[in-house]
């Protein structure tokens, strides 16, 4: 089974496996860190389902606007039945390989949960730095430290070799995109590199 096929069939069911009380409890902390504006202009890429997006809504109030990207069609479906009432929701089929967003045009990018699965982060972090505002700012993040996480993927079939790059990695990838890294966090329950477009 590829990937997608694999996201495809996690679908339903992915909110209730994998966003369980401990985790939502989690996450109003960790969007803190982020330090959204009022009023921004967001994209979450690699939304699944939209687990994070309440807590990032919150974070904008009722003047901010957000786009959420996904390339299992599965996941798009429950998530724009989940936000269809939601106005400043638009949630997409796209890869993150080829945004379908202009240069420039969003305040933050929010990679929730996602960044480990991207077949090709190098691209992948070019793109997103095109889309992002010259000193927006690019959020990595996890509920899990890069370690608990690796050991999170290793039994799960299509995505076991898909791990956080090492911290020199990681600092060098972003730097290559056009990124200074802010902040790298890799803590027990708690993982958030932060990138500001040059």
């Amino acid at each position: 089974m590829d990937k997608k096929s694999f996201f495809n069939q996690m679908a339903e069911g992915w909110d209730e496996r994998f966003y369980a009380q401990e985790m939502r409890e989690r996450l109003p902390q960790l969007v803190s860190l982020f330090q959204l504006q009022k009023r921004a202009r967001i994209l979450d890429v690699g939304a699944g389902t939209g687990g994070i997006i309440p807590y990032l809504l919150e974070a904008i109030g009722p003047e901010g606007s957000l786009w959420a990207i996904d390339y299992a069609e599965e996941m798009v479906k429950i998530g724009r039945m989940k936000f269809q009432k939601e106005s400043r929701v638009v949630f997409e089929l796209a890869s993150v390989e080829n945004l379908p967003y202009k240069d420039q045009f969003f305040d933050h990018v929010v990679c929730f949960g996602a960044f480990p699965h991207f077949e090709d982060k190098k691209e992948a972090l070019e793109e997103m730095g095109r889309v992002l505002k010259t000193g927006g700012t690019l959020m990595i993040a996890h509920t899990l430290s890069s370690v608990a996480l690796r050991s999170h993927h290793q039994n799960c079939g299509p995505v076991s070799t898909d791990f956080l790059p090492e911290e020199g990695e990681m600092r060098s990838l972003l730097g290559k995109a056009g990124f200074q890294v802010k902040r790298l966090i890799d803590e027990p329950k708690r993982y958030l590199c932060e990138g500001e477009k040059i």
